[in-house]
């Protein structure tokens, strides 16, 4: 037992001294990680189509791309002092149904290689009733706001990278007036308008133009100051009827799948469901200005989603296709060069409308 205990100690801390070193490796060369995230991507589309099972390949490449950005931002965020504030178990739960959300259209294409579509519809349904309990887990008990898909979204390095330096601005600044007890800014004699001092200005990549106030350097007014604040953006708690919209919304993919095994995957019957329970939730929430900007983006983004029904079945099969392969081919044939995208585009499209996470997950 004891040398069961000391190997599995090992193993923990070979484990914990391969993930310090990763993590440094990564903070150490962004551009090199951002160039291998860049080619990761790339060649999902360069080997989709291109031999046996390349689909299937191309999209465990593409989802291994998404999960290493993933875990390499969540390496720079845990260097800087920026990002959300949550709870550890609501940080958990997001994490897993972003690693969920970023691998389900891959575990359904191998379901439904190795064990047909039994398989694939079984492994679908597992994998939404684990997002709908982890989703009513955070809205009803965390107090959760509105969840964006996926719940932790890429995030602009550059904000943390630039923060991060900004604190250490502020931290050596605080440091050298109080060795030093040096002004930062000094008064013109006749105006008396108050300038800082070229001492305080500080490295011109992070730097800030305003003039500090009570010793304090001023947030930045730049791009980057404004959206390094909407990382710490708390969620806007919902009550009332705004949680039962949300509720309506997290709910709509079960609902959706239990009508399809009820009244068949043919009916129209589950569609006029799913797309009742959107509208509805969207209806219900009413005005969004008290939402963060976070947040009424994500509301922005289902509204426009409504319009993905017209590519789902059996809309889809009976009026959008037709339609829309005239227009494709109409593009291919009379628009010079388009015939390299398009011919492509038009091969593909039964495969994506058949696989149920890319026309039914949103």
């Amino acid at each position: 037992m004891a040398a069961s205990r000391t190997q599995t100690s090992k193993i923990d801390q070979f484990l914990q001294d391969l993930k310090g070193k990763y993590a440094k490796a990564v903070r150490n060369n962004p551009q090199t990680v951002a160039q291998a995230e860049s080619a990761f991507r790339i060649l999902s589309f360069l080997v989709a189509g291109r031999f046996e099972n390349g689909d299937l390949i191309s999209e465990l490449i593409y989802s291994a791309s998404n999960l290493l950005v993933f875990l390499n931002d969540n390496v720079f965020k845990a260097a800087s002092k920026y990002g959300l504030s949550a709870s550890a178990l609501v940080e958990k739960l997001r994490s897993w149904l972003t690693v969920i959300e970023y691998s389900e259209v891959f575990l359904e294409m191998g379901a439904r290689r190795k064990w047909g579509d039994k398989g694939a519809w079984i492994v679908i349904t597992a994998i939404q009733i684990a997002k709908t309990v982890m989703r009513l887990f955070l809205l009803w008990k965390c107090n959760g706001g509105i969840e964006t898909t996926p719940p932790i979204q890429p995030v602009d390095r550059e904000i943390l990278k630039t923060s991060d330096e900004h604190d250490n601005l502020e931290d050596a600044w605080d440091e050298e007036e109080a060795n030093t007890g040096q002004e930062k800014t000094f008064k013109l004699k006749s105006s008396g308008r108050e300038i800082r001092t070229m001492k305080a200005a500080g490295n011109s990549n992070v730097r800030t133009w305003g003039v500090p106030q009570n010793g304090v350097i001023p947030p930045e007014t730049s791009v980057l100051s404004t959206k390094r604040k909407l990382l710490n953006q708390p969620s806007t708690r919902l009550i009332g009827v705004r949680r039962w919209a949300e509720c309506l919304h997290v709910t709509r993919p079960m609902a959706h799948l239990l009508s399809m095994y009820i009244f068949g995957q043919d009916s129209w019957k589950p569609w006029l469901l799913a797309v009742g329970m959107d509208m509805t939730s969207q209806k219900l929430f009413g005005e969004n200005k008290d939402l963060n900007i976070r947040e009424r983006a994500e509301v922005k983004r289902r509204n426009l989603m409504l319009l993905y029904y017209l590519m789902r079945s059996p809309f889809y099969d009976q009026y959008t296709k037709t339609r829309l392969m005239t227009v494709f081919r109409f593009i291919a044939q009379y628009v010079p060069l388009t015939g390299l995208i398009m011919r492509p585009l038009m091969e593909y499209l039964p495969v994506w409308q058949r696989m149920y996470f890319y026309v039914w997950t949103t």
